[in-house]
């Protein structure tokens, strides 16, 4: 399944919307949150003890080592639409408030993904770096997506055969599941991964 521009910028969208930090389960807990536990150790950040950055790199990502010259020039491109002022970065005013493509609410969650320091600008290299990241991804999970409906089951990770470890392959889906519904949608895998490529 191809995924439309306004599929694509919505999912972009929700990157913005961050859960809150994982907090240590209780001794005996059960459920989503001491069943993460036993999957992401939050002292050490770990997935099933293999840190995240080895994680995409088993995925395939190569991050900005995969991007050619040309896609950068349009990821520089793109930004310098949305750089009214020309001062090389976007404001939230210049972005948020003013911007005029997708609805308000998927503009802030883009710029709550691509402003990695929070100071409340997105500079032309974190616009690209969160285009380099969220792309890739993307393409990543449209592979492994067997069936083409735009969610991505634990047997789908597994029978996709990129991470040949069924171990690691398990407690990777769970540390993407955020939700714990056994399935991601793409905004839900994009929130983690995107963490994990600026780890």
């Amino acid at each position: 399944m191809k995924l439309t521009l306004a599929t694509s910028l919505a999912a972009l969208a929700v990157l913005g919307c961050s859960a809150p930090p994982p907090q240590e389960a209780e001794p005996g807990a059960t459920g989503p949150q001491a069943r993460m536990e036993q999957v992401v150790s939050s002292s050490s950040g770990m997935v099933g003890g293999v840190h995240p950055r080895q994680i995409i790199a088993l995925f395939g990502a190569r991050l900005r080592d995969g991007v050619t010259d040309r896609e950068l020039v349009g990821y520089r491109r793109v930004f310098g639409f949305g750089d009214r002022d020309g001062d090389g970065r976007h404001s939230m005013k210049e972005y948020v408030d003013e911007g005029v493509y997708m609805t308000r609410q998927a503009r802030q969650g883009i710029f709550n993904a691509a402003d990695s320091d929070d100071d409340g600008f997105v500079t032309r290299d974190e616009y690209v770096e969160n285009r380099i990241i969220t792309d890739e991804a993307k393409r990543i999970f449209e592979r492994m997506d067997a069936d083409r409906n735009g969610r991505l089951t634990s047997e789908e990770l597994v029978g996709s055969g990129i991470l040949k470890d069924e171990n690691l392959s398990a407690a990777v889906f769970h540390a993407l599941d955020a939700n714990g519904n056994g399935e991601l949608i793409l905004p839900e895998y994009l929130r983690t991964w995107g963490r994990w490529a600026r780890n």
